[in-house]
């Protein structure tokens, strides 16, 4: 059985390989349909500006509002694009242009609750839904350089002025971990940098106001 980091990994792979089928295969891609399998819904499309894409399986399917998300979805977005997408929990998450997003696993019910997604590439904002109210629930995005551990929150994450960084926007908290290190951000307003994946992200800081709204422009739909 394949650990859940082998199976990010393998998910990372059919993105890439994915992606360059479409891109050789032009505009008139056969897109692949939600009820053409039995994967698991994991969440819709509730906005979305400009072009998007899912792939599952190698095959790419063209995202529009109220399109499934299933898990195992690599989702990327195009250029100027924003993508809202809201899980079957509630929770909903945003993502910027050119981002590459995989909904690596969403369950939701009394108990093993779980949810784990991975940011590629990219920027993203999650405000987290009712699976942080279930009891031994489990919620964390992985990234390039660390995992963001998620208690019931709204938080950023992405590239900004050219490091990967993590800032708290609003509600109870979120850790970010390297093999290094570990910080929690439980103050909103502030964030923290991920240099590299075996250095600890940096302290606690709290951002300017000008640096919080540079950070929600890159998935604001305004």
């Amino acid at each position: 059985m394949l650990t859940r980091r082998q199976w990010i990994n393998r998910v990372a792979a059919t993105s890439f390989a994915a992606t360059a089928a479409l891109a050789a295969r032009g505009r008139h891609a056969v897109a692949a349909t939600a009820e053409a399998t039995d994967t698991p819904v994991a969440g819709k499309v509730t906005k979305l500006k400009g072009s998007a894409l899912a792939i599952q399986d190698a095959l790419p399917r063209v995202l529009a509002l109220g399109s499934e998300v299933l898990t195992g979805d690599v989702i990327s977005t195009g250029k100027g694009a924003r993508l809202e997408m809201q899980m079957i929990d509630g929770t909903q998450t945003t993502l910027g242009e050119r981002t590459q997003f995989v909904v690596v696993d969403f369950v939701f019910r009394d108990k093993d609750s779980n949810a784990a997604l991975r940011l590629l590439e990219g920027a993203f904002k999650v405000t987290s839904g009712k699976i942080m109210e279930t009891a031994d629930a489990s919620f964390v995005v992985d990234t390039p350089t660390a995992t963001i551990g998620i208690r019931g929150t709204t938080f950023w994450g992405g590239t900004l002025d050219k490091n990967f960084e993590v800032a708290l926007l609003a509600g109870k908290g979120v850790y970010v971990e390297t093999k290094a290190g570990r910080v929690d951000l439980s103050k909103i307003g502030d964030g923290t940098m991920v240099l590299a994946g075996d250095k600890a992200p940096t302290a606690p800081t709290s951002w300017p106001a000008g640096k919080v709204a540079r950070a929600v422009a890159t998935v604001d739909f305004g």
